[in-house]
């Protein structure tokens, strides 16, 4: 068995079986603003907290397209909600839905396995609800 040459393609299974590489950032997006994050790595899982009082609304999905109007393929979190799921993927949009400034925080655990290698989900390749 050969250990030069590893696998390191998104379907790689050992790779989301162990402990993940944590990932941790907060920040704020403003009323229509898109903000999008980059994760160097895939991640095994993602947790998203909406840290401003529950007037404000953020949205946040996996495509810029998926927060628009039509088709809404986003999830909406009130102020001091939150959402947690193992959920691969390499980036999230995040925007502000209802105030003025929304601040929010991730909490990431990223797999060994690229960015660079993760398949590219949009409608257009077939991934429908995304956006």
């Amino acid at each position: 068995m050969s250990l030069n040459n590893p696998y390191t393609g998104e379907g790689f299974v050992p790779a989301y079986q162990i402990s993940a590489v944590p990932f941790v950032t907060s920040s704020a997006v403003s009323l229509g603003q898109v903000k999008q994050i980059n994760f160097n790595f895939v991640t095994r899982f993602f947790e998203i907290k909406n840290m401003s009082p529950s007037a404000n609304v953020l949205t946040f999905g996996f495509t810029s397209t998926g927060l628009g109007s039509a088709p809404s393929n986003f999830f909406k979190l009130s102020g001091s909600q939150s959402y947690s799921g193992e959920i691969r993927t390499d980036r999230l949009f995040i925007s502000g839905a209802v105030g003025a400034s929304t601040e929010f925080q991730i909490l990431a655990g990223l797999t060994s396995v690229p960015a660079r290698n993760f398949l590219v989900i949009t409608s257009s390749n077939g991934y429908t609800g995304v956006g």
